[in-house]
């Protein structure tokens, strides 16, 4: 159920959220080897998108992946180049594109970010902040989807270090293969 109120509700995680988001950004934005406590993880480098029709392509790629009959949101082109964010009563990513300023927006793990509220905002609570356990955890099955599991392991690391909540993402994409 999509509600507008959604993005309204105390959010207590989000400014935890962007951090633990921003730091893994980084790590994506130069892929290759990392070490995580001891151990060697290779990661694929994030993507980068160069237009609407781009993110287009990729969005609908990732939701035929899949295993949901959700179909993926719309996108917008954003006026402004500061943010980009989900319309939760529209089911619309309004993404900033125009621009050497906009460039920061143009990569794969703000889009994960903003169709993991898309996901989440089919099956949380309708009182659980845009930001809760249900929106966490279909950030993480988003990014095992795409990026693999060992991408996941370090969001999930950030999120954990930071003290954020997380649901359990084979929960909630059961429920959202059933429908």
């Amino acid at each position: 159920m999509i509600s507008a109120e959604r993005g309204n509700s105390a959010d207590r995680n989000r400014a935890k959220v962007y951090a633990a988001e921003d730091q893994f950004s980084s790590l994506m934005n130069r892929g290759g080897k990392v070490e995580f406590f001891g151990s060697v993880l290779d990661i694929p480098t994030q993507k980068r998108f160069a237009n609407l029709e781009s993110i287009d392509i990729y969005i609908s790629g990732l939701f035929a992946k899949l295993d949901c009959d959700l179909l993926p949101p719309r996108t917008r082109e954003r006026k402004g180049s500061t943010k980009a964010h989900y319309e939760f009563a529209t089911g619309v990513i309004a993404i900033p594109v125009a621009g050497q300023a906009a460039m920061w927006a143009l990569r794969e793990t703000l889009l994960l970010h903003e169709c993991a509220h898309h996901v989440a905002g089919s099956c949380a609570p309708v009182d659980e902040p845009a930001h809760g356990p249900t929106f966490t955890a279909c950030m993480l099955m988003l990014v095992e989807t795409t990026l693999g599991d060992q991408a996941r392991l370090l969001l999930s690391a950030g999120y954990l270090e930071l003290g954020v909540p997380v649901g359990d993402h084979q929960e909630i994409f059961s429920q959202l293969s059933a429908t």
